[in-house]
């Protein structure tokens, strides 16, 4: 469990660079190429200038020219950002896990903060480029899914530049096909499955691709999942599924599927976000948005998850936000 003073500590905003950017353009219009060349030009980040450096400078190189880069007009970037992401790297730390699962990679911020330190804890593993079909095998990396080949291609650029990669793999397409073969992708056998994965895609799709994790016996007891913008813009129906018991899920689960959208449950009032949501809206879980490309799935009710927000801000609005930390405590049959 994480420990609650830790993630409750005093802490002060960083600056706003940009104002709110919801409903406007803020991906996808060329920034993330544009991110990509300036890496590649900077000659701090030069093969000359790191080949001395620890791979934790180095890699801290990278994530300052990326979030200086953001900074700059029309340059937001979709990252976790340095205070929730300190606090995730403090789990990473803690949990010590050797596989971890990132559902959308974007330009790569969140797989070089959190990735890095596998290496250090896990020197002797093997990592995904050596992976074989044994099952036994003492293996460790950082797999990340992106469905955006521009992004996926900036974050590949900088992970190399970062000395990262060797430990993190990318895979291509939508996500909730993808978890569906993901074993088969990763060459991934039962009974391994992942112990820490971070949520930071398409906000509709946190709910669908755990409960498609759950099924595939990809997440289960001891997985610490991270789910990111659960204040900004917030998520009601995934903290409903981890925050529900396992008859909450059942007695859901007995409905039929929902083959529309449902009214969407608002944010609550700030100061209710941690006791929001045990009690629902666990219905809107049986609904499957358009981007799940037609997977379906109904999850593992039984698992039990304790849950927890790490708050912190956007890196570059100052707005408040939050990670959910939930960590799977066993299971009710």
């Amino acid at each position: 469990m994480v420990n609650a003073s830790e993630s409750k500590e005093s802490r002060t905003a960083p600056p706003k660079y940009h104002e709110p950017v919801q409903g406007t353009v803020f991906h996808g219009d060329g920034r993330e190429e544009a991110l990509l060349k300036h890496l590649n030009s900077l000659p701090e980040l030069s093969d000359a200038e790191t080949s001395n450096l620890s791979l934790q400078d180095k890699s801290q190189r990278v994530l300052n020219a990326i979030h200086e880069f953001g900074k700059g007009e029309n340059r937001y970037l979709m990252s976790v950002g340095d205070t929730k992401g300190r606090q995730v790297e403090a789990l990473v730390k803690e949990k010590k896990p050797k596989l971890v699962l990132e559902l959308g990679t974007y330009v790569g911020y969140s797989g070089i903060s959190f990735a890095r330190h596998l290496l250090e804890l896990h020197p002797n593993s093997i990592y995904p480029e050596n992976w074989s079909s044994d099952a036994n095998e003492d293996r460790a990396g950082y797999i990340s899914l992106e469905k955006s080949e521009v992004y996926a291609t900036t974050a590949r650029g900088g992970f190399k530049l970062a000395g990262l990669d060797k430990v993190i793999k990318v895979v291509t397409g939508s996500s909730s096909p993808n978890l569906r073969n993901l074993r088969k992708t990763l060459n991934m056998p039962k009974p391994l499955k992942f112990d820490m994965v971070f949520l930071d895609h398409l906000k509709p799709l946190y709910t669908i691709d755990i409960k498609v994790l759950e099924e595939e016996g990809l997440v289960g007891p001891g997985t610490v999942l991270i789910a990111d913008n659960v204040v900004k813009p917030g998520n009601p129906a995934y903290l409903s599924w981890v925050r529900a018991t396992p008859e909450q899920k059942r007695k859901s689960l007995q409905a039929p599927r929902l083959t529309s959208q449902p009214p969407t449950t608002p944010n609550p009032p700030v100061e209710e976000w941690e006791t929001a949501f045990h009690d629902g809206p666990i219905d809107e879980t049986r609904w499957a948005p358009e981007e799940a490309e037609g997977t379906t799935a109904e999850g593992d009710p039984g698992l039990i998850y304790s849950s927890q927000m790490l708050d912190g801000w956007d890196p570059y609005t100052g707005e408040k936000d939050a990670c959910e930390v939930s960590v799977c405590t066993g299971r009710e049959d």
